[in-house]
Parts: structure tokens; C-alpha cells; sequence
């Protein structure tokens, strides 16, 4: 009996392994809204309830003791709660699916990272799947390559997937010379996201290798990518790094000066002779522009301030309750899609403001900081140095993903986002052990 028990558990991980490579490779492998995950999370079902079954419906409830795991589910049973007043029910239940997703993948990782090896595990087999997903977005972005379930691919129409030909949108003379990557995601924005979040990974490594071409291969697919709060979130992490990391606050003022000679050098470089370096120096221009807001892509900018505006007034007209689960794409369809076309939020932290309302907001935003302190107290006090590593470069990943997810039109079914919270709390908890 015992060893069936110690079997049952060896296959539970490789599955709850599966699950969370399933969750980095997102839509890569899917057809229409039937993902892999998917896949994967009905045969971990299956397994649990047998499980359950096996151990006479006693169930271990180890895992919620946590403080970090507490607060989630209370903001699942509001959502669920919210659904007596959401203003759409089938709208409401699909939210509750993406926050259900999510916290299952955290609660995941948690479960299978229950000692330094396992964790050492996961983040092995997650950096194979970040490394390959920067080798497609390389490939992407300087060649006509595309994933066949990229948003600019003629094969995505064949995996259920809208096409976009972003040859045919207006304003599009930032992609004129080289052609925005996915990777892993459908659109650019995720891509950009997953990558921001990845960098402190290869910015922490005492390997200078690993640190000098993954920062390099990031930074470029980013900027490919163009997505400004993204870019702002990239902005982030070097003075973060350089001045809770490694201390080094004389060398972030050398490069800020660095950057500021450099953008009064490409003012002079447009007047060139020299067709190729005043190409050069018109491009970074434009993308300067692009990144600053002063020239607004596909009124990107326009939209996002009505989106924004409509969503808070419904915000006040609750009273600051909140508009439910789903609220806010429902919302937003009564009053009719912003430019024709958009009826998601396209700012995380309002939708779950709008959303969740007052309640809601706080206690996000309060756990998500809480995890941020927790995270660099930890970089600085262990002894261990994987969970010293882990630390830092979470610590600059979650910092880094508060701006950054204001590009995403919405972060709630994000995988990667859900991964990063597993992977914080994980380092949390195996810290206190450490201690004791």
C-alpha cells in the first residue's frame, strides 16, 4: 500500500510537471480556446479525485495554510460571490475560469516545488522553454518565420486563430523594417510581457555570458515588440538591479549619462551624409517617439484613455463595489467596443480595480507588494545561493510586471503572470524552512 501511495505521488508530480510546461507554452500548442494545458489539467483532475478517493475524502490542506494562498482564494470567492450582481452571468462564469486556471497553476508549482531540488527542477526545465521561445522570437523578428498560432501568421486562421496583416494597419512605419514577434503568445504585447519578466533571470546570473546575450536578446525582442509599458518595465529593472542588487548607484549614473549623450548624438546622426547611419538614427527616432507616446500607433493611446474612462465611471456608479466578474467587457459591450473593436479593459490593475472594486484592489495590491518586500528581504538575508538568486531575480520580475502589464488587454488568463506568483511564494516558503 505504502509504495502504491509513493508511486500515485511520483506520477501526481510529472503530471503537475506537465502542467506547469504546458502553461509556459500557452496557445503555442492549441486549436481555437483547447489548449494543451487544458489537456493536461482534465488528467490531473482525474488523477486528484482519484486521489481523494484513495485516501477516504480526506484531503490535505497543507498548502492553503499560507498566507499568500489565503488571500487568492478569498478573491475567488468574491468573484464567484460578484457573479449575484455581474451584469453578464456567461461573462462572469468565463472569468471565473481564467482566475480558476491561474490559481491552480500557482497552486501547482507550489505543490510540486516543495523542496530546494524540485524547485531546481521546474526552474531547469523552464529556462530550456524561455531560451527556445527567445530563439523563435530572434528568428521572427529579422525573418519572414512565423509560429503558425502567431496573430501574423497565414497559418493561423487553420488553428482557430485570427490573422492580422499588420502590413494593412494604419500608421504602421514602425514595423517597416523588421516584423514584430510572438514566440510562444499570439500577439506582441504577451511575448513582450513573458520576456520582461524573464530577464532578471539572465540579469542575475553570475554566468557573464548568460547575463551579457540574454540581456542583449531580450532588450532587442522588446524593443521589436514596441509595446511601451512593457519598454517602461524594461526601464525598470537596470537602476533596480544596479542599486538594491548589486549597490552600484555611481554606475547607474554613468549610464544614465551614457543614455543622454547618446540620444543628443542621434540628433545629429539624422543630418549624416551616410544613407545607412542617418536610417539608423531616423529609426530610433521613431521608436523614441513611439515608446514616449508622442506618436500614437493605431491610436493606441486614444482608445486605452476611453477604455479606461468608461471602465472608472462604471467604478463609481457601483459605489465602489465593483462591476462583477466579467464586468467590464460587459460593460463595455453595452456602451458599444471602443474603436470598433475593443471591449477588454487593456489595464490589468483597473480591470481588477473595476472588477473586483475597492475590496478587491486592495487586497492585490497589498499581496503583490507584500511579496515584493518579502522577496528582497530574503535576497539579502539567505545563505543559500539558488534561493538567493531565485530572490533577486524575482524580486525584479514582479517589480518589472506592475507596468508592464498595462500592455496586455488583459493579464487574468497570462500563464506566465501565474507562474512568476507560484514561483515567489515557492521561494517564501522554502525560505522559512531555511530558517527553521
Amino acid at each position: 500500500m505504502i509504495n502504491k501511495i509513493k508511486s500515485l505521488r511520483v506520477n501526481i508530480n510529472s503530471v503537475i510537471l506537465s502542467l506547469i510546461v504546458s502553461a509556459i507554452i500557452g496557445v503555442a500548442i492549441s486549436f481555437s480556446d483547447f489548449y494543451l494545458f487544458h489537456l493536461i489539467l482534465s488528467i490531473l483532475t482525474v488523477i486528484w479525485i482519484y486521489q481523494v478517493k484513495e485516501n477516504k475524502y480526506r484531503l490535505s490542506l497543507d498548502i492553503f495554510s499560507n498566507n499568500h494562498v489565503k488571500a487568492l482564494i478569498v478573491i475567488f470567492l468574491w468573484y464567484l460571490l460578484s457573479l449575484v450582481w455581474a451584469p453578464d452571468l456567461i461573462l462572469g462564469l468565463k472569468y471565473i475560469f481564467y482566475l480558476f486556471c491561474g490559481i491552480i497553476i500557482l497552486i501547482s508549482f507550489i505543490s510540486f516545488s516543495n523542496n530546494i531540488e524540485n524547485l531546481n527542477t521546474i526552474f531547469k526545465t523552464l529556462s530550456f522553454l524561455i531560451i527556445v521561445q527567445i530563439a523563435i522570437a530572434l528568428i521572427e523578428s529579422f525573418t519572414s518565420f512565423r509560429m503558425p498560432i502567431s496573430s501574423y501568421s497565414h497559418l493561423a486562421m487553420y488553428f482557430g486563430k485570427d490573422y492580422t496583416n499588420f502590413l494593412e494597419l494604419e500608421d504602421v512605419f514602425l514595423y517597416s523594417r523588421f516584423s514584430p514577434p510572438t514566440g510562444f503568445h499570439w500577439n506582441t504585447n504577451d511575448l513582450a510581457i513573458c520576456m520582461v519578466i524573464s530577464l532578471p533571470f539572465f540579469l542575475c546570473s553570475k554566468k557573464n555570458h548568460i547575463k551579457i546575450i540574454g540581456t542583449l536578446a531580450i532588450t532587442a525582442i522588446i524593443v521589436m515588440a514596441a509595446s511601451r509599458a512593457v519598454f517602461l518595465g524594461l526601464l525598470l529593472i537596470f537602476p533596480l538591479y544596479l542599486i538594491f542588487i548589486k549597490k552600484r548607484i555611481g554606475t547607474l549614473s554613468i549610464a544614465w549619462i551614457t543614455l543622454f549623450i547618446f540620444s543628443l548624438s542621434i540628433q545629429e546622426l539624422r543630418e549624416s551624409e551616410n544613407p545607412r547611419i542617418n536610417e539608423v538614427a531616423n529609426s530610433v527616432e521613431a521608436l523614441t517617439l513611439f515608446l514616449s507616446g508622442e506618436i500614437d500607433v493605431g491610436g493606441s493611446i486614444e482608445w486605452r484613455r476611453e477604455l479606461l474612462d468608461n471602465g472608472l465611471n462604471a467604478l463609481f456608479s457601483s459605489y465602489g463595489l465593483g462591476l462583477g466578474a466579467g464586468g467590464t467587457v460587459a460593460n463595455q459591450e453595452m456602451l458599444g467596443p471602443v474603436a470598433g473593436r475593443f471591449t477588454s479593459m487593456h489595464n490589468f490593475w483597473i480591470e481588477l480595480l473595476v472588477e473586483g472594486g475597492v475590496f478587491v484592489a486592495i487586497i492585490i495590491f497589498s499581496w503583490i507588494l507584500s511579496i515584493i518586500y518579502k522577496l528582497f528581504i530574503i535576497s539579502r538575508t539567505s545563505t543559500e545561493k539558488a534561493m538567493q538568486y531565485y530572490s533577486e531575480s524575482l524580486f525584479l520580475s514582479m517589480a518589472a510586471f506592475i507596468p508592464s502589464a498595462i500592455s496586455a488587454s488583459s493579464t487574468i488568463y497570462f500563464f506566465p503572470m501565474w507562474i512568476m506568483f507560484g514561483f515567489a511564494i515557492s521561494v517564501i516558503i522554502l525560505s522559512k524552512s531555511e530558517y527553521n
